[in-house]
């Protein structure tokens, strides 16, 4: 009995090793620093970004993962097959990829693909540099509460009525910008905005001397919608008053009454009929105007000389 009872024994310990290593050896890689938790429980911390567990169950098991400061990174049932080892990846936007052996599994990311089979020790899979900023030119415009003047990093803008301004190719990033009313020429703001890159970006200066981006669109967006509504060639003319004045295109008001004249966006190409009327006697000067396509067209009204033209260019152009 003594000697069957030293048999058993030793069978049982031969065999509870092998009995300990049943079910799949499972390694959980993140994109970044992480905390894995694999079927409710923990397991052992290879890297960073690398966890491994076994005697894992196939089938579907749930899978937990958080980042830096406990930041939810992935959440949800990754399906492990009944194999020797398994590699689980968490890729973005919470999506979760099987990987059995050194076949890679329909939908598995670029980074994966070509690493080698799992083992125990495993080497840290960095994530992909994000790509450089851009630094696709703008176009920023400014409106003040009041008649002003504004200044985008020392330079003078278009002036799209006694309010607007207007800054073309502007570099993105922090820009300085001076809004100075013109009564009195009272400081109305002095600050920086942030200009993003490839966009028409509006900003709108308030009482307590800030500057607010309001709304902005990316340029292609923009020349999209201009070419949907059939101003893909349209101009604009910049008419500017000597005296105080008002502004007529083909018969419809442009700006404000009593201003010193504007720009008028979005021009279509052809002969368009133009009229300025001063404020103090009401005297009225025409002129018909051929507007080419995609230019700019500078116009000065005065009393004695009429409405001249004295500038045509490119829109758009420095």
């Amino acid at each position: 009995m003594a000697l069957r009872d030293v048999f058993l024994s030793l069978a049982l310990s031969l065999s509870a090793p092998a009995l300990a290593q049943e079910g799949v050896t499972v390694s959980v890689r993140c994109t970044e620093t992480c905390t894995v938790v694999f079927d409710g429980k923990r397991g052992r911390r290879v890297n960073e970004a690398l966890w491994e567990f076994q005697g894992i169950a196939p089938g579907a098991r749930r899978v937990e993962a958080t980042g830096v400061l406990g930041r939810p990174l992935a959440s949800g049932f990754a399906d492990i097959p009944d194999t020797a080892l398994a590699t689980v990846y968490l890729v973005s936007n919470q999506r979760i990829v099987v990987r059995k052996e050194s076949t890679s599994s329909p939908g598995t990311p670029e980074w994966v693909e070509g690493s080698s089979r799992v083992t125990r020790v495993s080497e840290h899979t960095p994530s992909p540099p994000p790509p450089p900023p851009s630094t696709a030119k703008s176009v920023a415009i400014v409106r003040c509460l009041e008649d002003c003047a504004v200044m985008l990093d020392g330079r003078r803008g278009t002036r799209r009525d006694e309010r607007t301004w207007e800054f073309r190719n502007v570099e993105p990033g922090k820009r300085r910008v001076e809004g100075t009313a013109e009564l009195l020429q009272r400081k109305l703001f002095a600050s920086y905005i942030d200009v993003p890159a490839g966009t028409e970006a509006r900003y709108q200066g308030d009482s307590k001397g800030r500057v607010i981006l309001t709304e902005h669109w990316a340029l292609a967006d923009v020349e999209e919608a201009r070419e949907k509504a059939g101003l893909a060639d349209a101009s604009r003319l910049h008419v500017r008053c000597l005296k105080s004045c008002e502004v007529s295109l083909d018969g419809a008001r442009k700006g404000d009454e009593g201003g010193s004249g504007g720009v008028i966006q979005d021009v279509k190409p052809g002969r368009r009929e133009l009229k300025v009327m001063f404020t103090l006697g009401k005297q009225q000067r025409r002129l018909t105007l051929d507007v080419p396509a995609r230019s700019e067209v500078f116009i000065t009204a005065s009393e004695g000389g009429g409405l001249q033209v004295t500038n045509t260019k490119p829109l758009g152009a420095e």
